[in-house]
């Protein structure tokens, strides 16, 4: 199984995938739809998230190897709720538009039929027909990233979590590279080396040693 920090780079990857595909579908959307006098503040808020959370992994990454002290588990988890929140909000907000709209999507060619755009330029209604076939397909894929990463962000913080409390107050404190290197390094420097008891260990007097029988 992999060490908690290989877990938690792992988790960063995926997180930073959805990030980057929630970042450009957002800028995707809003520029495509303002064509059209249209803008919805849930895409803004969702390429904020997407945005924020790619500076915000580049720089705990960047400080795991440069800087570890500032990356104890504490911080870890907190970067990872804070993380958490955002992406619950994205996702409500993200779900709740993409319901409104669901009807809308399955029925955008009955739409542009209506009388009120009997008048309308036919060359304009296809373009509009287009934006909107498309931002459907572009919402649900957007809303399928966010929930991946919200899911993601949930496991990590919770697994984070379980660690510390499994390890004491003390690993609050500690870092994961530092947990790691300490796990995988541990020795007993009074072991025997070859599992005999045959002779004395380095470090141990052998009590037994001026005893005859």
């Amino acid at each position: 199984m992999p060490s908690p920090l290989n877990l938690n780079l792992i988790s960063n990857g995926i997180v930073a995938i959805c990030s980057i595909v929630v970042l450009g579908i957002s800028a995707y959307v809003e520029h495509t739809t303002r064509k059209i006098g249209y803008h919805s503040a849930t895409y803004s808020y969702d390429a904020f998230v997407g945005a924020f959370t790619l500076v915000a992994l580049i720089v705990i990454i960047a400080l795991r190897f440069g800087k570890p002290s500032l990356t104890t588990l504490i911080n870890e988890v907190g970067l990872s709720f804070l993380l958490w929140i955002l992406w619950l909000a994205a996702g409500i907000s993200t779900t709740r538009y993409t319901s409104a709209d669901r009807a809308i999507c399955k029925h955008i060619d009955d739409l542009f039929d209506l009388p009120e755009f009997e008048q309308a330029d036919p060359q304009a209604i296809a373009i509009a027909k287009k934006i909107f076939k498309s931002t459907c397909r572009d919402v649900k894929a957007q809303l399928a990233f966010v929930w991946i990463g919200f899911l993601v962000l949930t496991l990590t913080t919770v697994y984070l979590v379980s660690l510390a409390i499994k390890r004491g107050n003390s690993m609050w404190r500690s870092t994961l590279k530092t947990y790691d290197h300490d796990t995988h390094s541990h020795t007993d420097p009074f072991a025997d080396p070859v599992g005999s008891h045959r002779g004395p260990v380095a470090g141990i007097v052998d009590e037994e040693a001026g005893v005859k029988p």
